[in-house]
């Protein structure tokens, strides 16, 4: 059987049901378009809402802030009323007044429109004043009406906790046409009725405005909104006109929203999916009527479309026939010739992906083999220096340029180490910044200071321009970036070359450029270049090494502060400059002068080292043993513990990966046994991170250092904490 006959049987068999596919069809229209309709309702009430408790939380948010003033700490309401002053100043429009209440009794303690001195009195409104003292949460009180201009208000109440309990309950008078406002802002439709019902069932908004004596719910409005948070129903209006009624209650606030459409509108705009059913069916007869033209006009360029299938499926458009004047064959022919072009676009993409994957396999290749130059180089040093201390007998003068060579190779693969792990910590979201108001020129100026001293510039020309700009961050993540952005300049910048540097402020953003005469980059490089582990062409002979993952660390802390960073270049042997935005604020009006801290001299003391590494627990014995303290070593926790019980050192350094028992056990061992309480605990380990610094302290540790320990840093310890007490 051909298509045309096919047709024509597809056609007289539809029409057998048709009737009753009818029937059921434009029942199941309606009841969608009901459906709809009550959705769209729901929907247009909950925005509403949604929308009038981001309006209140606006409020409650500074009230908040200033119920954490330190002037109610100290009970000092007239300091507090010039900040109160200021905050409602920079409220104006929304706020009305701010009133600060008694919790107990709520009378009111200061009122801002009332003058200085005056006797206290009682809130209007004091169940809601009891009511957040006792909650311990903000509400948000009913609608009254007060003022000398009988304005429309409300209140935001918050309380103002301290240790717990509330010390004052705060409160912000709001006028209702903040909420008038933000209604007529949701551009509802004329006809429908939209209430706003605090708490006690007072209108706070009603548009259109109710005949005079209207001022609350109906009786049916209030059952609903005590039955259910949210809903849909038909009901009755004041005047009894029939209506559909959404409504929705605010679990912040308990106000409600109700939205009421006249039963006419809903009724007007199923007649519309009546018609279109009418129209289906007719439609459907006039079909069978032309239904045998029709499948002549379709099977011909069907068959056409077949004819042409094979070299579709290879992606060629060209391929393609004249469609035809049937909308059905051109769409799809359409959809034939889309599939013969996503075809070819798949089979692009899939190139590309190739292309990607062998790129970024690349990479990792290139990361490794960088690793590896960057590891050994240092290794080769230390191998060489350990063959040097061999011959140090023989020649005692070779011992200080040992000890050079091996301090700086080892805090070479200590800054490796560090920046494989923090670049782990920062792309992983684990880095917690500590923000502070900063003078960012300052900081650059400072920074550069310290690199111009180190000798870093010898060979490069530094310019500066800093605008003095303030921003709140975490200085060592700004010098983090910093330092950075200036080493890749340095690095891709060839001696002789100029690095520009300028700070200035823009708007409400600090913009950091930092610019160079170097190597620039090609345009499929920038597109790229923040990307973990990419960098510039890499040379044999190149000076200053790297794993490619400081730019990365650079757009993620950058990032976390809020900012951007972006990177352009006129392509290669054209410089390169990279900008940072970041979020500018106020000059602070004070800042915190921070002390420093007197040094102690060091006296000898008695350490023992829970160590089972022997080089490292060997060479950190003769080091302290070398400054005149007495030491004493363990190869496992359990021997330390031993030891710490009959030897009673004062202080205990322990690793935390020991072979029997870990060392945060050592540590809670050593503070539960009352012999060993008191001792002083130092954890020595190789695990540096933040939280494992918190693990340490957790478990009983006075300090935490991570490998190799800097034996300064671990000198000044045992001078400046506190020894234990003799034995």
């Amino acid at each position: 059987m051909n298509i045309r006959s096919r047709l024509g049987a597809l056609t007289v068999a539809t029409l057998l049901p048709m009737a009753i596919f009818g029937a059921v069809g434009a029942y199941m229209l309606v009841q969608r378009e009901r459906d709809s309709f009550e959705r769209g309702a729901l929907d247009r009430v909950r925005a509403l809402m949604t929308a009038i408790d981001a309006e209140l939380r606006a409020s409650i948010t500074p009230l908040e802030m200033l119920a954490r003033s330190p002037t109610l700490d100290r009970d000092d309401l007239t300091e507090f009323r010039a900040e109160a002053e200021r905050a409602l100043d920079g409220r104006r429009g929304d706020w009305f007044n701010i009133v600060l209440s008694d919790p107990d009794t709520a009378q009111i303690l200061l009122n801002l429109l009332v003058p200085r001195g005056a006797p206290p009195f009682t809130t209007p409104d004091p169940a809601s004043v009891l009511e957040t003292a006792k909650s311990g949460r903000p509400t948000i009180g009913s609608v009254v009406t007060g003022g000398v201009l009988n304005r429309q208000l409300f209140t935001v109440r918050v309380p103002v906790l301290r240790d717990g309990k509330a010390k004052y309950v705060l409160s912000a008078v709001v006028e209702t046409p903040v909420i008038s406002k933000l209604v007529e802002r949701q551009a509802f439709p004329s006809t429908w009725a939209i209430a706003v019902i605090d708490s006690s069932y007072g209108f706070v908004v009603r548009q259109p405005v109710p005949e005079k004596g209207a001022n609350a719910p109906s009786e049916s409005l209030r059952r609903a909104l005590d039955s259910a948070p949210q809903g849909f129903q038909r009901g009755q209006l004041l005047d009894g006109s029939e209506i559909y009624r959404a409504f929705q209650r605010s679990s912040l606030s308990r106000w409600s929203t109700s939205i009421a459409i006249p039963s006419s509108v809903v009724e007007r705009s199923l007649n519309g999916v009546y018609v279109l059913v009418v129209g289906f069916i007719g439609a459907a007869m006039l079909g069978l009527w032309i239904a045998s033209w029709l499948a002549l006009r379709i099977s011909r360029p069907i068959a056409a479309l077949a004819t042409a299938a094979p070299a579709l499926g290879r992606g060629e458009t060209s391929a393609l026939p004249p469609a035809g004047d049937v909308d059905e064959v051109r769409e799809l022919a359409h959809a034939l010739g889309e599939s013969a072009v996503a075809i070819r676009d798949r089979e692009e993409r899939q190139r590309q992906a190739e292309h990607a994957l062998r790129a970024a396999d690349r990479a990792k290749d290139e990361f490794l083999a960088m690793l590896g130059h960057e590891l050994r180089n240092p290794l080769a040093s230390v191998s060489n220096a350990a063959q040097l201390l061999k011959m140090a007998r023989q020649h005692p003068h070779i011992l200080d340029n040992v000890s050079a060579i091996l301090g700086r190779q080892v805090e070479h693969m200590t800054r490796l180490v560090d920046d494989l792990l923090e670049v782990g910590r920062v792309t992983g979201g684990k880095v917690q910044l500590q923000r502070e108001p900063l003078d960012l020129a300052v900081t650059v100026m400072q920074l550069l200071d310290t690199w111009r001293n180190d000798g870093r510039f010898v060979h490069h020309e530094i310019s500066t321009a800093l605008q003095s700009v303030w921003v709140s961050a975490d200085r060592a993540r700004v010098e983090q970036v910093f330092s950075n952005l200036l080493d890749n300049a340095l690095k891709y910048t060839p001696s002789g070359g100029e690095i520009r540097i300028s700070l200035r402020a823009e708007g409400a953003s600090a913009i950091l450029e930092i610019s160079d005469t170097g190597l620039g980059m090609p345009p499929e490089l920038i597109g790229r270049v923040f990307d973990l582990f990419v960098q510039g062409e890499r040379s044999l002979a190149r000076e200053l090494g790297g794993l490619g993952i400081g730019l990365t660390m650079v757009k993620r802390l950058v990032e976390l502060h809020g900012g951007t960073v972006q990177a352009t270049s006129d392509g290669p042997n054209h410089g390169a400059t990279f900008t940072v935005e970041l979020p500018a604020i106020e000059r602070p009006a004070a800042l915190t002068v921070v002390k420093t801290r007197a040094t102690t001299t060091a006296m000898p003391r008695r350490v023992l080292i829970i160590e089972d590494d022997d080089d490292a627990a060997d060479t950190l014995a003769e080091l302290l043993r070398l400054s005149d303290h007495q030491v004493s070593i363990a190869r496992k926790g359990a021997e330390g513990i031993a030891l710490a019980c009959s030897l009673a050192p004062e202080f205990v350094l322990v690793d935390i990966g020991l072979p029997d028992i870990d060392g945060y056990e050592v540590a809670r061992r050593l503070r539960n046994n009352p012999v060993t309480s008191h001792l002083r605990l130092i954890a020595v380990t190789g695990y540096g991170t933040q939280e494992d610094r918190r693990s340490a302290l957790a478990a009983g540790f006075n300090e935490h250092l991570a490998k190799p320990v800097e034996l300064e840093s671990l000198k000044t310890l045992l001078s400046e904490l506190p020894a234990a007490a003799a034995a």
